[in-house]
């Protein structure tokens, strides 16, 4: 899933959160008809789940709350850029990649808020996923999916269809489904056909980890543009995303845990927008408190 040499990465005049991350279609979730959620996720879920809800990136941007910096910071990728190009000469030092992160938090990104806002289309579709694994009816753009319409395809064929039905139609369309194909890809058995009862409650709390992991690290990927640039040979490319990817990992799952209070039969419908705006901006901050 490499996708660091190819993009030269905004620059200090892009906005921090673009303005497609501010609007967009709906997902509408409902309970599927003539089929018991319940059953169908393999979940307990106790809670009063059963009525319609809609979320689209301005109700996104409404939950996360408080109000975007209207003017980026001057230079604001420079240190973080510089600490990167410095990791990618070095072979791949922890502490350059560390001290990197941690002024991409503090300067680059604008912070963990502004990160969950500039990621509010992949937080949408969050939403969407979470309702196809609890066995609900997934509406977008008038077209529906449910855990049913996957029966007799292959595990691979049910991703795939699940990712494209959730991917949005705008400028993040191609990174959410690269995190959507990432997410399900680490939580689903290693089965060929796909089972509809294979979502438990830790199945699902895995693939929404892997899920913002994914949204996060593409966003830092592209966030650090041209200083990939530095890597050679060029073979080096896949074992620095997969080192960068593993650290981010070990702590969205972690502050995943944490505003899940470590239940993962709490995430519903009526929190999940929440839960991953939370996760994605603790995650994003917990690097300010990397050692230089």
């Amino acid at each position: 899933m490499g996708t660091s040499a190819s993009s030269t990465g905004p620059n200090n005049k892009s906005p921090l959160v673009p303005s497609w991350a501010e609007q967009g279609d709906p997902v509408t979730t409902e309970p599927a008809s003539g089929t018991d959620g319940d059953d169908q996720a393999g979940s307990d879920n106790d809670q009063p789940d059963n009525q319609n809800n809609d979320i689209d990136n301005d109700k996104v941007q409404q939950e996360i709350g408080g109000s975007p910096t209207a003017v980026p910071p001057p230079n604001r990728f420079a240190s973080a850029r510089r600490a990167f190009g410095k990791y990618a000469q070095s072979g791949g030092s922890s502490s350059d990649l560390r001290s990197s992160l941690k002024s991409y938090s503090k300067k680059g990104s604008g912070g963990g808020k502004s990160t969950s806002r500039r990621l509010a289309s992949g937080i949408t579709a969050g939403s969407g996923l979470l309702g196809v694994m609890r066995g609900d009816t997934v509406t977008v753009n008038s077209q529906s999916l449910s855990l049913g319409d996957l029966s007799g395809l292959s595990t691979d064929q049910a991703i795939d269809k699940i990712a494209t039905h959730l991917a949005p139609d705008n400028a993040d369309s191609d990174a959410v489904r690269i995190a959507l194909d990432y997410a399900l890809e680490e939580a689903l058995p290693d089965t060929e056909e796909f089972d509809p009862n294979c979502f438990t409650d830790e199945v699902i709390q895995e693939a929404i980890g892997c899920y913002l992991t994914d949204l996060i690290f593409q966003d830092v990927v592209e966030g650090m543009g041209r200083a990939w640039f530095h890597v050679e040979p060029a073979s080096k490319h896949h074992q620095m995303e997969v080192e960068l990817r593993e650290l981010i990992k070990v702590i969205t799952q972690e502050k995943l845990d944490k505003v899940t209070d470590g239940n993962p039969s709490s995430i519903s419908k009526d929190n999940i927008t929440k839960i991953q705006a939370d996760a994605i901006a603790m995650t994003v901050d917990e690097w300010e408190s990397f050692d230089d």
